[in-house]
């Protein structure tokens, strides 16, 4: 997946997902900058590649967590660990 679908994916999902925080885009930002560097590792330590599904499972998964239903079980393990990332950088993001 590159940078660029990346940013698109998140800005277009991810301003839905987070319309209730007070600066939406500066979390989408977030969410990009930790999404490009996930994807990087992942890949370095791996060579596992991150799909754009494997993307929106997670922002999926992040909705459901901010709707209050928790994080939904059948996550791959790159899936779990990105919506977590996105779960710690929010609640630091909001910290900030």
């Amino acid at each position: 997946m590159h940078e660029q679908e990346l940013r698109l994916l998140l800005a277009s999902l991810g301003g839905q997902i987070l319309e209730s925080q007070s600066d939406p885009t500066g979390a989408v930002a977030v969410l990009v900058a930790e999404t490009i560097k996930f994807r990087d590792q992942l890949r370095r330590d791996t060579g596992t590649v991150l799909t754009v599904g494997d993307t929106r499972e997670a922002l999926g998964a992040l909705e459901s967590y901010l709707g209050g239903k928790g994080v939904p079980s059948g996550l791959s393990a790159e899936q779990g660990a990105l919506v977590q990332l996105y779960i710690d950088r929010l609640i630091l993001f909001r910290q900030s």
